[in-house]
């Protein structure tokens, strides 16, 4: 579907709700773009499953830090996602073009400034994608969530976290997994440092807050001094001060120069 009036209240999503053909779609892509170039992120999906069908593309670039930013207001812009998801019941993913930022919305922001590069990177991320939503009918049957018995069934979604490697892969798995996984750090955490702490201690070397030690417990030697009490005031005091110095630096760029945001993301 190629729409206008984006701009404008999302009229060309909507205009599609008209269409004989909306009935009959179970998933869609939204290609988006928020820049004039550079790798095309997938910021946004309605569920694991169809983050699934992206993830055999080439070269995998998105995380769903971004699609929690949407969840919690902190990106207000929207696209035709929500008129597709929102109001039709349709579930699919958002793609897009995000830099460079400052030519959003200029007369630079065209398909002339961008590149070829770029241009193949959203490509074979739509056709990869495409492929795999249109061959995987499977996990797109059963009643819908929104229980539209005029629509084509879709099934049911499920939450699912996402993000690529370092651009070579990428990783989907269950919101109940990464609880799992959450909480068997954080039991194993304290039980790994207690058993360390009693290793240690049975051998002798458990030095932590220590004062002072013996090098040689079987010779009358003047014990060593090492203060390992301070090490309980030394982090927080580091982390005091790095942070402060980073944060006070922001706001004073800030000031200095407002508009440095628009000018490089490095720089920022």
């Amino acid at each position: 579907m190629l729409n206008n009036g984006e701009e404008d209240f999302l009229w060309g999503a909507r205009a599609f709700g008209q269409s004989p053909l909306m009935p009959f779609v179970h998933t869609f892509l939204n290609l988006e773009g928020a820049g004039a170039g550079g790798r095309a992120v997938l910021f946004r999906t309605t569920d694991k499953e169809v983050t699934r069908a992206y993830a055999p593309s080439p070269k995998p670039f998105g995380s769903v830090v971004a699609a929690d930013g949407f969840a919690m207001g902190l990106i207000r812009s929207q696209t035709d996602y929500v008129v597709l998801h929102d109001i039709y019941g349709q579930r699919g993913l958002d793609l897009a073009f995000y830099e460079p930022r400052t030519r959003y919305h200029t007369n630079q922001d065209d398909a002339r400034h961008t590149s070829k590069a770029s241009l193949w990177h959203m490509l074979s991320a739509s056709i990869k994608t495409m492929e795999n939503l249109s061959s995987s009918m499977a996990k797109f049957s059963g009643p819908r969530s929104d229980k539209d018995v005029d629509k084509v069934q879709n099934g049911k979604p499920s939450e699912g976290v996402w993000f690529d490697l370092f651009g070579a892969a990428f990783a989907v798995f269950s919101l109940h997994g990464l609880f799992a996984w959450s909480v068997a750090i954080v039991v194993a955490g304290p039980v790994i440092l207690v058993l360390l702490s009693y290793v240690l201690h049975r051998f002798d070397r458990y030095y932590f807050f220590a004062g002072r030690i013996s090098v040689h417990a079987h010779m009358e030697d003047d014990p060593v001094n090492i203060k390992g009490h301070t090490g309980f005031f030394r982090f927080p005091i580091a982390f005091a001060i790095s942070t402060g110095l980073v944060v006070g630096s922001a706001f004073l760029l800030k000031k200095l120069n407002p508009l440095i945001i628009y000018s490089s993301s490095y720089a920022v």
